[in-house]
C-alpha cells in the first residue's frame, strides 16, 4: 500500500515540478506593468461597401460604415477593419513617454490568424500615408499630437477556424543587432551578446558571463569577470573574492576598496537579474525579453467566427463528437491515475481486511 501511494505520488510531483531551464536561476519580481495611459488605441469592424453616410473616412473620401459585431467568416470572405492610434500633444504626454518615443519604444504591433493577403493602408493627420504599411510601426518624437488609422483587408483563409486581429500599442524593449537595452530601478542597461557570453553593464558596473550549449548554460569552466576582467571566485569558506585581472593578485578582504568596488558591481548586477552567485546557472537573450521586454502595452482585436462546423462521420449514429475543444493536459492525466491507483490500493486493504 505504502509503496503504491509512494510511486503515485513521485509521479505527481515529477510532471508537477518539473520546468525547462528557461525558469531556472531567474527569480526576478518583475515590476508592475505600467498603464498606457497617454495614448489611446482602438479597433473596429468596418463595412465592405462604400456608404456615404458612413461613420469612418480613409481621408481619401471612401467612407465605410462601423460595425457593431463582426460576422462569421469561410474560406475566401474578405474582411475590413480599423485600428485607430490618437497621440496627445507633447504637453499632455508623461515624461516618460515622451523620453521613450525619443528612443523608438513605442511601437503598433498588428498580429493576424487565419488571414491572408493582409494588406495595412496608413494614414496620420501629419500628412504620412503609406499604401503597404508594415505590420510593426514604429511612434518617434515628433509623431505627438496626431492620430493614425491603420485600414486593415484580407481574406479568411480557412473555414473551420476563427479569424482574429489583434492590435498591441506598447514600449518594448528588444534585441538590436546582439545588444539589448532596458531600465530597471532608475538606471539604463545594455546587454551585449557576442555569441559566447554576456556582457551586462550600466553607468557604474560591468559583469561578463560566459554560456555554453544551446540551453544556454552559464559556462562554470570560466570565471564570472567583473570590472571588465576581473574574474570572481570562491574561496574554500564559501565567500567570494576577487582576481585582479592585471596583477592576478587576490582581493578577499571586504575591507579593502578595491574588494568593495568589485563586489558592488557583481552586487548591482546580480540585484537587477534576480539571482545571486550560485543562482547564475542559465542566461539566453529570450530571457531578457521577457523580464525586462515589455514596459508597458494595450491591447485590443477583434474576432471573425468560423462560419463552418465539421459533422463528424461515423457508422454509428449514437457516437456524438465531444462538446469540448479542450484538450486534457499531462498533470491532469496523471492526477486520474493516482486517483485511480489510490482507490483500487484502498479496495485491495479492504478485501484483505
Amino acid at each position: 500500500m505504502k509503496k503504491i501511494l509512494t510511486l503515485a505520488i513521485a509521479l505527481v510531483m515529477v510532471f508537477a515540478i518539473a520546468a525547462p531551464a528557461f525558469a531556472s536561476g531567474w527569480d526576478i519580481d518583475p515590476d508592475p506593468e505600467k498603464e498606457l495611459k497617454d495614448i489611446t488605441l482602438a479597433i473596429d469592424a468596418l463595412s465592405l461597401e462604400k456608404d456615404a453616410t458612413a461613420g469612418w473616412n480613409d481621408g481619401a473620401g471612401k467612407a465605410y460604415s462601423i460595425l457593431e459585431k463582426t460576422y462569421p467568416v469561410i474560406a475566401g470572405t474578405k474582411v475590413h477593419a480599423v485600428i485607430t492610434v490618437t497621440i496627445p500633444k507633447k504637453a499632455n504626454l508623461s515624461d516618460d513617454m515622451i523620453r521613450y518615443m525619443a528612443k523608438n519604444l513605442l511601437k503598433l504591433k498588428i498580429e493576424t490568424s487565419n488571414l491572408e493577403n493582409v494588406k495595412i493602408k496608413a494614414v496620420g493627420t501629419n500628412g504620412w500615408t503609406d499604401d503597404n504599411a508594415q505590420n510593426v510601426i514604429v511612434f518617434g518624437a515628433g509623431n505627438e499630437g496626431y492620430t493614425f488609422t491603420f485600414e486593415i483587408t484580407a481574406k479568411a483563409k480557412a473555414s473551420d477556424k476563427d479569424a482574429k486581429i489583434i492590435a498591441k500599442l506598447g514600449v518594448y524593449n528588444e534585441w538590436v543587432d546582439d545588444v539589448f537595452k532596458f531600465e530597471k530601478n532608475g538606471k539604463d542597461y545594455t546587454v551585449v551578446y557576442d555569441g559566447e557570453s554576456f556582457t551586462v553593464s550600466s553607468s557604474t558596473a560591468t559583469v561578463k558571463f560566459y554560456v555554453t550549449g544551446s540551453k544556454g548554460e552559464i559556462d562554470t569552466t570560466k570565471a564570472i569577470e567583473v570590472n571588465g576582467g576581473d574574474k570572481v571566485t570562491k574561496q574554500v569558506d564559501n565567500t567570494l573574492a576577487f582576481v585582479g585581472k592585471d596583477s592576478g593578485k587576490i582581493f578577499s578582504d571586504p575591507t579593502d576598496a578595491t574588494y568593495k568596488k568589485l563586489k558592488a558591481q557583481l552586487d548591482e548586477i546580480l540585484a537587477v537579474l534576480g539571482f545571486d552567485y550560485e543562482g547564475a546557472k542559465y542566461m539566453q537573450k529570450d530571457h531578457y525579453v521577457k523580464f525586462f521586454g515589455t514596459v508597458m502595452e494595450a491591447t485590443d482585436g477583434l474576432t471573425y467566427p468560423a462560419g463552418y462546423i465539421a459533422e463528424l462521420v461515423t457508422d454509428d449514429p449514437s457516437v456524438n463528437p465531444p462538446q469540448t475543444g479542450d484538450n486534457a493536459s499531462v498533470v491532469g492525466f496523471v492526477m486520474i491515475a493516482v486517483a485511480l491507483v489510490a482507490a483500487a490500493a484502498v479496495t485491495v486493504k479492504k478485501v484483505r481486511a
